[in-house]
């Protein structure tokens, strides 16, 4: 009987270790997919893809598109706990935060949870004013309270 036992422990132990190697295994070829086709524009399986634009800059101000699009299968949801959507900093050519949006303004309490279909997007049109001639870094993310914020910079310089 003890033998029959220790043949069925082995027997388990040896299964389960194979089942840890296939998912490893499987983690890793959906890492590398996701990688390879995320700069595509066909829809990517586990993604929402940031992206941020420069679309004028004129008269010491610079407007930008931040756009969020559902690249993934399924419809996702994203949890806003405030009125905010969106938060950046605004930085010079030195480094230093001259800007951020968030210090100026005031939020309700309001959580909201939107959901993007498939191939759908948040979109946000950003105007940065105020701004002098030389180089700045503008970076946006979304303001959730996940550990993911979609986080994306840019370069400019306003002449």
């Amino acid at each position: 009987m003890l033998k029959y036992v220790m043949v069925g422990t082995m027997v388990l132990l040896t299964l389960t270790g194979c089942g840890e190697e296939n998912a490893t295994m499987n983690t890793n070829t959906t890492n590398n997919t996701s990688e390879q086709v995320s700069g595509s524009s066909g829809i990517v399986a586990g993604s929402l893809e940031p992206t941020l634009q420069l679309e004028t800059t004129e008269s010491g101000a610079a407007t930008f598109l931040y756009r969020i699009q559902n690249q993934t299968e399924r419809v996702q949801s994203i949890h806003f706990p405030s009125s905010q959507k969106y938060d950046y900093t605004l930085s010079n050519e030195q480094g230093d935060v001259i800007k951020t949006y968030s210090a100026t303004k005031s939020f309700l309490k309001e959580e909201e949870n939107v959901t993007l279909k498939q191939a759908e997007s948040l979109e946000y049109s950003i105007i940065v004013d105020e701004l002098t001639p030389g180089s700045y870094t503008l970076e946006v993310w979304l303001a959730t309270d996940g550990e993911v914020q979609f986080k994306q910079s840019i370069d400019f310089t306003i002449d």
